[in-house]
């Protein structure tokens, strides 16, 4: 017994020996073999893009942790919405603030120019579709929820044509004929922008940045009660006035919010010597921001100098790019690339100057704007620049800042974007690419809908011209005025024209169901009559004048065609003291005073 008690121990203590000889040698053998595959990893890695090295060698996590920074130094970087023009639903914010935060995007700037909703002495000022005070309280939670800071923009100076425009406001015009700059010269300017500023703060109570514009002011001292008070302030100069203005909105805003941050646009600020700076006390109370839209920023004034040591002085500096609306009024397409060009032009001016002169730079403003001004028309609309916005965002990671440009958009960048906004193919960065062979990105980022309806409408336009060109040849201006036509070429001509109506026609049908889920109605209206309704009832007045003609033509007048006026030499119109006299004969008007 005690023989097989003493063997059965043996035999547990062989079996424990040899699993632990096997564990080691397993485990020499895997540390090897996985040494191997490391170093067989790192030479393949060398074959490899570095879109595919970023892919595997950094979580999603990683690439936004502090990531938007220049060297060592983190920026804030805030987008801006320009609310004066195609302002989105409410709703649209829901789904675009977490793609935001997502993207590593600090605060967002909300210019809402007519869309606040004013009421008390500025109750006329808003848009017949401004949001409402309870949209505004929701687009703040939401901005919240997903970790962004709001920066409010109120113009206070300039731009101000939506007060101004109002006849019961037409007295505040500095220039009477230019409803874009109030006076400082009167005091009902200062109840009026008062009221104003108590009312953002009121629907912002938790703010920590407030920007005040101040940009592109272009008339001073030209309102008949600014001789009056010059003579009672002394002040004589264009920037002396500006300073005293600001200084006026400043002080107020601090006495209601004294810690709250306050940002002007730096393009008049920079006319200032340092004496008025100093008067006025602005280096302490405001803060600039330089903008340049550019793609190459080196030729403001602002990045040398004098210019460039003076904003170093502020407490603090900002600066802001653009991604859409900056590169002519009419832009309807975003020139991706331009908008990536002027960031890193900006990226190439702080790595110089951040930590040098620009020490106090801690901030940019990715501005998106949707019309040059009140009055004109609409520029790239939002949902199809939201591409060219994260094309924007991303050029500031730094994983992204000192890749290869070559003239062109890193493809490590193309692939990342391409991905976040989950999009089956390649973007396209210019008009260029919207008329090339590249397939159309169907795309799933908030309004990709509008991105792909504005890509199909310019190879649209393309095949218009096309027709047209052909079109024009047989069917002139001439054949409808009088109602003449080649029956058979007119047929021709409608073989062409028909399938490019009907899609003229679906494209609108389309359109405006994908504007109206992000948009009032009237957005899609507006833009549809800015940009396609002429070119549409022109091309559709031809189509259905041959439609008609080669039905119901069966005979054709005797040449001319054209009628010769010779019977009524002149149209005779009186226009104050003067008489037109417009002769059919010579095509010209004679000017006689009565």
């Amino acid at each position: 017994m005690l023989f097989f008690r003493r063997l059965s121990l043996c035999l547990v203590l062989i079996s424990i020996l040899s699993s632990v000889f096997f564990v080691s040698l397993f485990t020499k053998y895997f540390i090897r073999n996985d040494h191997h595959h490391y170093h067989k990893y790192r030479h393949e890695n060398k074959k490899q893009s570095n879109s595919e090295i970023l892919d595997e060698s950094l979580s999603f996590d990683e690439l936004h942790t502090n990531s938007i920074q220049i060297g060592n130094h983190p920026l804030a970087l805030y987008v801006h919405f320009d609310l004066k023009g195609a302002a989105p639903k409410s709703s649209y914010f829901e789904k675009l603030f977490p793609l935001l935060h997502q993207w590593g995007v600090k605060g967002i700037c909300m210019e809402y120019e007519d869309m606040f909703p004013f009421d008390g002495i500025v109750s006329s000022i808003k848009h017949k579709q401004a949001y409402t005070k309870y949209e505004i309280k929701r687009i703040n939670q939401l901005a919240k929820q997903n970790q962004l800071d709001v920066m409010p923009l109120l113009q206070t100076y300039g731009h101000l044509e939506f007060l101004l425009k109002l006849d019961e406001f037409r007295d505040l015009r500095e220039d009477i004929k230019y409803p874009q700059v109030i006076t400082p010269c009167i005091n009902k300017t200062y109840t009026i922008l008062y009221s104003m500023i108590d009312q953002y703060l009121e629907l912002h109570p938790n703010i920590h940045y407030l920007h005040i514009g101040h940009d592109e002011v272009y008339y001073f001292l030209t309102n008949p009660a600014c001789q009056e008070f010059q003579r009672l302030t002394g002040i004589q100069t264009q920037y002396d006035l500006f300073a005293y203005h600001l200084n006026k909105i400043v002080k107020y805003i601090k006495q209601q919010s004294p810690n709250i941050v306050l940002f002007i646009w730096h393009d008049v600020l920079q006319n200032l010597n340092l004496q008025i700076l100093q008067k006025y006390d602005l280096i302490n109370l405001i803060n600039p921001v330089l903008w340049s839209y550019r793609e190459d920023i080196q030729v403001e004034g602002f990045v040398s100098g004098s210019q460039a040591d003076l904003f170093g002085q502020y407490q603090i500096l900002w600066g802001a790019t653009a991604f859409k609306g900056a590169t002519h009024e009419t832009a309807t397409i975003s020139d991706v690339k331009h908008y990536y060009e002027n960031q890193i032009s900006w990226i190439k001016q702080l790595q110089i100057s951040l930590p040098t002169k620009w020490k106090n730079f801690n901030g940019v403003i990715l501005t998106g704007w949707s019309r040059y001004d009140h009055f004109l028309s609409l520029c790239e609309l939002l949902p199809y620049s939201i591409p060219s916005m994260l094309f924007s965002i991303s050029a500031w990671y730094q994983q992204f800042q000192n890749l290869p440009q070559d003239n062109l958009i890193p493809d490590q960048l193309l692939d990342y974007v391409q991905k976040q906004l989950e999009c089956s193919t390649a973007l396209h960065l210019n008009v260029q690419d919207h008329l090339s062979m590249k397939p159309i990105p169907k795309c799933k980022f908030p309004g990709a809908d509008i991105y792909e309806s504005m890509i199909l409408l310019s190879r649209l336009w393309n095949q218009v011209e096309e027709v047209e060109s052909f079109v024009k040849k047989y069917v002139t201006d001439l054949h409808i005025k009088y109602n003449y036509i080649h029956v058979k070429r007119g047929e021709e001509c409608l073989e062409r024209l028909t399938p490019v109506i009907y899609s003229l026609k679906d494209f609108m049908d389309s359109f405006m169901k994908s504007m109206n889920e992000v948009f009032p109605p009237e957005v899609a209206i507006e833009w549809l009559e800015t940009y396609f309704m002429q070119r549409f009832n022109s091309i559709n007045k031809r189509y259905e004048f041959i439609r008609r003609t080669i039905r119901e033509q069966k005979s054709w007048l005797v040449r001319p065609i054209t009628k010769y006026r010779q019977s009524v030499e002149y149209k005779i119109i009186i226009c104050d003291k003067y008489i037109c006299k417009y002769s059919y004969v010579n095509n010209c008007c004679i000017i006689e005073q009565q």
